[in-house]
């Protein structure tokens, strides 16, 4: 049996060992990592594997003798495995025979036609305003506008504004890219969110203050985490500048942050900041679409401020790869508050 397992866990790849009973009898390193929850000695569908359509895999390698399926796990960062279930000789089974499942991670091809997919489509569609409106001004300069200095110079700036915009654009696009690219492997390496958050501060106090808006701040003592400190900083300029953009004149938005509450929704030791702000609020139905690349509440605003509709799919997409989640509660007419949760790196990770 020892040998056995020195063989299992030399293959890459997850591998299951389901005995004739159906019961998992063993699992290699790799299955293991891949799903934490494994057990052995149970079900093969109550062992801790993704369930869904996982009993009719069984069913059909029972009745073809081998089958194929592709899996989800229901994980907060969901992952997509293609599982191929091949039969096995089993000491003591009679005529039964065991099964090897194995597990082939699909989840970066998947993200892979997924974001290219998506890619066309919402560039296509977020390039082609600030295109057709550069054609226009052009198409103008050269003819009725020529030679009026006045036209000529508003139309210039207008020009300026539209290139900025797609700038920008390629610019949160690359970052998003950048980030997505990464987000399946976690940071090993400690950082300083506290540094994090004054770097974001920085930045966001001189937006205030061109703005006529304030930022408050009750910052206590931040433990370690694990992480990328420019990551992490870019996550607190992109909920800052929201905040001071969406909130009214004169406004004042509260940062705070600190250790915690146990019962948080990472349900481990973690690290909480909260930004709020006094804006208008967003409807109850529009906040599980925020985090959506190029999604806006309020499109005409967005694009007048200078937004590109990626800021919160970037915070997104740096916070899973953090292990960190983004909760938003907002109030129509009282503002929002945007609170990030951050694990703690534990005594020996922090090292």
């Amino acid at each position: 049996m020892a040998e056995l397992k020195k063989v299992l866990n030399a293959v890459s790849v997850p591998l299951v060992v389901v005995a004739p009973d159906l019961t998992v009898r063993q699992a290699n390193r790799a299955a293991r990592k891949a799903f934490p929850r494994l057990k052995t000695s149970r079900a093969v569908t109550r062992a801790g594997l993704p369930r869904k359509r996982l009993e009719r895999l069984i069913a059909a390698a029972q009745k073809l003798g081998e089958g194929n399926a592709v899996l989800e796990t229901d994980t907060a960062l969901p992952r997509e495995f293609l599982v191929s279930a091949r039969p096995a000789s089993w000491r003591g089974g009679k005529d039964e025979p065991a099964f090897v499942l194995t597990f082939e991670d699909r989840s970066a091809l998947r993200d892979a036609r997924s974001m290219r997919s998506d890619f066309v489509a919402n560039v296509s569609h977020e390039i082609r305003s600030p295109l057709t409106a550069l054609s226009g001004f052009v198409e103008t300069l050269q003819g009725a506008a020529m030679d009026d200095p006045e036209a000529r110079e508003m139309f210039l700036g207008l020009m300026a504004r539209e290139t900025e915009r797609m700038s920008h654009l390629v610019s949160d696009l690359l970052s998003l890219s950048q980030v997505q690219a990464k987000e399946r492997r976690a940071p090993r390496k400690p950082a300083d969110l506290a540094q994090a958050l004054d770097q974001a501060l920085d930045a966001a106090d001189r937006l205030a203050s061109r703005r006529g808006k304030v930022i408050r701040r009750r910052i206590g003592v931040l433990p370690l985490i694990l992480g990328k400190q420019d990551d992490l900083a870019r996550v607190f300029i992109n909920l800052l500048e929201n905040a001071v953009n969406y909130s009214r004149d004169g406004a004042t938005v509260q940062v705070e942050a600190g250790v915690a509450a146990p019962d948080n929704p990472l349900k481990k030791p973690a690290v909480r900041v909260a930004i709020t702000d006094e804006g208008e609020g967003i409807p109850a139905g529009e906040i599980p679409r925020l985090t959506e690349r190029f999604y806006r509440v309020d499109k005409s605003r967005s694009r007048n401020l200078g937004g590109t509709g990626l800021g919160l799919a970037i915070v997104k997409h740096i916070l899973m790869r953090h292990r960190g989640r983004l909760v938003i509660d907002s109030v129509p007419g009282a503002g929002s508050v945007f609170t990030v949760f951050l694990p703690v790196a534990d005594a020996g990770e922090a090292e």
